[in-house]
């Protein structure tokens, strides 16, 4: 097809051609799976001058709502949680990293003395994080000081020296144990049921409200709790815009400080 034979009405057709559940896809996955491509693909072009640039009207994408851990939260999740999760859940909730972030991040970019590491963000871009006590501590009980700081349970058929590389185009690398933590420490959720393909027998599976996502959202919370710096605060997350941070940044009520003080170390 050219690129010029690309209308809004072909792009409304592909969602039926393309997608698994057709029409019926959510918005959310219109736009991945469709809209997006194809523009990035017309925009490519348009640099070139080989069609004008992509005007589309794409699927209304609801706004999800974001939660935030108090500290007495947090504190239950990571008592919850299998011990060899624990410290990368300290972690997130004491650098407001990325969990794509943190599962690649690797001993070579870690300075325990200098209390700062190197994680690299989906843009390619390199950002220093300070370590907050608490992390420190958490850091120095990992016996292994070579390759990935955080590994998954080595089983006793496959040692695994860190997580799946997936190359970010997905997540789920601690999928199963998030759902345990969440579900010990009392968080909401629903149980997803479902009978697997050539099998007989349902099973179930616990979905939190809650992802890991959101533990950048309490880091911001907690930050901006703390020090109310909504600049530095976009500085130390990494966000490319005021906007972005305001969406993070919630509002945490100041009676949380102390105790915040107190779960970071500070």
């Amino acid at each position: 097809m050219k690129l010029a034979d690309i209308t809004q009405e072909v792009i409304d057709n592909s969602y039926a051609r393309i997608l698994q559940k057709g029409r019926d896809s959510s918005p959310a996955t219109k736009v991945r799976g469709v809209l997006t491509p194809i523009q990035s693909v017309l925009t490519f072009a348009a640099i070139r001058q080989w069609c004008d640039k992509p005007a589309f009207k794409g699927p209304s994408i609801p706004k999800s709502r974001s939660f935030f851990l108090n500290p007495d939260d947090a504190t239950r999740l990571v008592q919850a949680a299998a011990p060899h999760i624990r410290p990368l859940l300290i972690f997130l909730l004491c650098t407001g990293c990325r969990l794509s972030e943190a599962v690649e991040l690797d001993w070579r970019d870690v300075d325990i003395r200098g209390r700062r590491a190197v994680v690299w963000q989906k843009q390619g871009n390199e950002r220093y994080v300070e370590l907050v006590p608490r992390v420190i501590n958490s850091l120095l009980s990992l016996k292994d000081r070579d390759g990935p700081v955080f590994r998954p349970k080595h089983r006793v058929d496959r040692v695994t020296a860190g997580f799946a590389d997936n190359k970010r185009q997905s997540g789920g690398q601690i999928k199963a144990a998030w759902s345990v933590a969440c579900r010990n420490a009392g968080f909401s959720g629903h149980m997803r049921v479902w009978t697997p393909k050539g099998k007989s027998r349902e099973q179930s599976f616990f979905v939190p409200d809650i992802t890991p996502h959101d533990l950048r959202h309490t880091w911001a919370s907690w930050h901006y709790c703390l020090h109310k710096d909504i600049l530095a605060l976009k500085e130390e997350g990494g966000w490319a815009t005021m906007s972005i941070v305001a969406h993070y940044a919630k509002k945490m009520p100041a009676e949380y400080k102390e105790d915040i003080r107190v779960w970071w170390g500070l």
